[in-house]
């Protein structure tokens, strides 16, 4: 059975992923096992593995304070007694599971298992990247499913902090180049939001079954892209923006 983890940042494509990857009969996958909130704990637990029935239900989410490593060996990657699941995954973000020494011990246990597959999400316009976290955080919408009459709020123009995103384009590459040294011995797939997800889904999807080993099967696109504007139209103040970053690293964002 290969076990693996779906590594990166939010809006970055991970949700798609991980939704498609849950609709694949050989794939058992649960979403954010360390989310700061418990309920979102238990919530990412349950969600994504009802369809295999009550009796291989999957029982123990992490609580506050447990040993990280113990859960991920009892709880997630045990050996299952079912022949037909060939992987098992979840959802990671770089800031998960730093809570406390017993959370850290998760880091530990991934870190130094080298078989453990890493599926490492980047999305490389980190502008566009912290600008849905903002205006998702606004709208409290953070997927938008497709086909579907959910809500969909398009925000008028917003007037934002250049400084606040510098912030967290820094926090971001910093936790990339950390997280790309660490893993750099296990089987690892780079994904770039746009270029693989955006562009080329299907191919994509494709890579990851074989990294997993599992029989390739088309993947549907269960999600819609939420950003219907461009950060030029989006930020009102978007010339503040590319002055703030004229002759830096992220001036590329602003071509």
């Amino acid at each position: 059975m290969v076990r693996f983890i779906l590594l990166g940042h939010g809006r970055s494509g991970s949700t798609l992923i991980v939704r498609s990857l849950g609709e694949h009969p050989n794939v058992r996958v649960f979403g954010e096992l360390f989310h700061y909130s418990e309920q979102e704990r238990e919530r990412a637990f349950h969600a994504l593995n009802e369809s295999f029935g009550a009796e291989r239900a999957e029982r123990r989410f992490y609580r506050e304070g447990g040993d990280g490593a113990e859960f991920l060996r009892e709880g997630v990657f045990y050996e299952r007694p079912w022949e037909d699941i060939s992987a098992v995954g979840f959802k990671m973000f770089y800031p998960h599971a730093r809570g406390d020494a017993g959370a850290r011990r998760a880091w530990d246990y991934l870190i130094e298992n080298k078989e453990i597959h890493v599926i490492h999400l980047s999305r490389a316009n980190l502008l566009e990247s912290w600008l849905s976290l903002r205006v998702a955080s606004i709208t409290k919408e953070w997927v938008w499913y497709a086909g579907s009459a959910g809500k969909r709020t398009q925000l008028p123009p917003l007037t934002l902090d250049p400084a606040e995103c510098e912030a967290y384009c820094n926090q971001i590459l910093a936790q990339r180049q950390w997280a790309a040294e660490v893993f750099r011995n296990h089987p690892t797939l780079e994904i770039e939001y746009d270029a693989d997800i955006v562009q080329n889904y299907q191919a994509t999807m494709d890579r990851i079954h074989d990294l997993l080993g599992v029989e390739r099967r088309p993947a549907r696109q269960i999600l819609e892209k939420q950003a219907r504007r461009k950060p030029r139209e989006q930020i009102l103040n978007y010339h503040d923006f590319e002055e703030h970053f004229r002759h830096t690293l992220y001036e590329r964002f602003f071509r």
